[in-house]
Parts: structure tokens; sequence; C-alpha cells
């Protein structure tokens, strides 16, 4: 069971996509990070994962999220299809894993804090994929009509592809 329900834990900039986080630890325990890609750091991403927690992504249908993928394409980053907000990354693993971008969702708990500047240039595939199967994230991917009643969960696969 999660010690900290953050439900929502924050919105894209248009309110069509939701964040709901089930922690393991108090936010201020989890590290935040601030990649330094081309294209993390134009955009100010500020990502948390908790590896015993859980991410929930919530939108009404799947075509309220793009993905994207650029470099190694080992990841698909969701992007709110209106407002552009990055919402996470996620790796097409059995479970689904991510890190979410706190930042760009507005989650209170983590605002006001300095992100770690991290640089993943240099990681070979392998060590790219070791690396974020042993601190990302499960991750659920919810679509519901209308916002409400039912909902499915999905896999993570790819819409639109893209290279840098």
């Amino acid at each position: 069971m999660a010690a900290h329900l953050l439900r929502p834990a924050g919105r894209c900039h248009c309110g069509a996509i939701q964040l709901d986080l089930e922690l393991s630890r108090a936010p201020d325990e989890l590290r935040l990070r601030a990649c330094q890609c081309g294209f993390c750091r134009p955009r100010g991403v500020r990502t948390i994962a908790d590896p015993d927690g859980r991410a929930i992504v919530r939108a009404d249908r799947p075509e309220a999220l793009n993905r994207y993928r650029f470099g190694l394409r080992l990841a698909d980053y969701l992007l709110c299809a209106a407002c552009g907000t990055y919402v996470a990354a996620v790796q097409p693993d059995d479970p689904l894993i991510a890190v979410v971008n706190v930042g760009g969702l507005g989650v209170p708990e983590f605002e006001g804090r300095t992100a770690d500047p991290v640089s993943y240039a240099d990681e070979t595939p392998e060590d790219r994929l070791a690396r974020r199967r042993s601190y990302w994230m499960p991750i659920e991917i919810a679509y519901s009509a209308a916002g409400a009643g039912a909902s499915s969960s999905s896999s993570c696969g790819v819409d639109q592809s893209s290279s840098p």
C-alpha cells in the first residue's frame, strides 16, 4: 500500500490529462531530476520516479495523448494532444515503467525544489534500459469516456515517432 496518495497530483496545462501518484515515500524524499537533453532542458522538465510506487495517467481517450520517440528510441514520451504538455516518459516493459514530469504537470509537492541536473548522453542502450528498470516506476495509462465511468488500461504503443 502506498504511504502517500496524491489524487489528483497534477494536470496538463489544458486539464485534459490528469496524473495520480501513489508514492512509497514522502515527496520530499524523492530525487527530483532535470534531464539536460535537447528535448527536456528547453521545456524545463523536472521528473521523479518511485520504483515502489505507481503513477496513473488519466485521459478520456487514447487520442488525448501523443507519443514521441527520439534518440535511442527506447521510450515513448507522452504529450497532451491538446496543449502539448510533456507528461511522462514510458518504457514499454512488462509492466510499463516511467518517469513523470511533475514540473510540467504542476504537482505542488515538488514546486520550489531545485532539481539535480542529469545527463544520460554517454549511456549505451543496455545501460539506459538497466538504469530505467532500477529507478523508474510502474505506470498505468487509464482511459475513460467523459472522464468518469468505466476505464481501461493501455499498453504504450507508438503513435508518432521522429528522429532528432
